[in-house]
């Protein structure tokens, strides 16, 4: 990862904030903190905590969002939360790549999985960072295969 330093100057002329970006060429690793830049809330949702008041996190700390007697709980580096939402527009919502549903109920951050296991035959165990267990459905599984192999063969 690149240092970023940053400098500021003061010019009473402008109305707008300028930024510009200075390295030796424009690769990913630009790319993504021009994309955050730009918009920093892109990659954010908004959760409510226990007292209802209304939280912004970004997705790159959510372990899972699951579904459970029509409420949504949002697990993530911050603590439990609930959204007011359904699963399946978070679904439609979330535009990272790292996230994948792994059944009628759940959605993960692949990003944040410590280990699949296929032992027993036909089921998906998935333990993550956090030490959350959960488990795949079996319609699922050929899914997160296929996005696993895509992730292997991209890197």
């Amino acid at each position: 990862m690149k240092k970023i330093n940053i400098e500021f100057a003061e010019d009473p002329s402008q109305q707008d904030i300028n930024i510009v970006i200075t390295a030796d060429k424009k690769d990913e690793e630009v790319m993504e903190l021009i994309k955050k830049i730009s918009d920093p809330f892109e990659s954010t949702i908004t959760v409510y905590d226990d007292k209802g008041s209304a939280i912004i996190i970004p997705l790159e700390k959510i372990y899972s969002i699951s579904s459970n007697n029509r409420k949504l709980k949002v697990v993530s580096e911050d603590g439990v939360f609930e959204m007011r939402s359904s699963l399946q527009d978070i679904e439609q919502e979330l535009k990272s790549p790292s996230f994948i549903k792994i059944s009628r109920y759940e959605i993960i951050n692949l990003l944040k999985v410590k280990e699949f296991d296929f032992s027993v035959s036909g089921t998906l165990r998935i333990e993550m960072n956090n030490g959350l267990e959960t488990w795949a459905s079996r319609r699922s599984i050929s899914e997160i295969k296929k996005r696993l192999m895509r992730k292997e063969n991209d890197q």
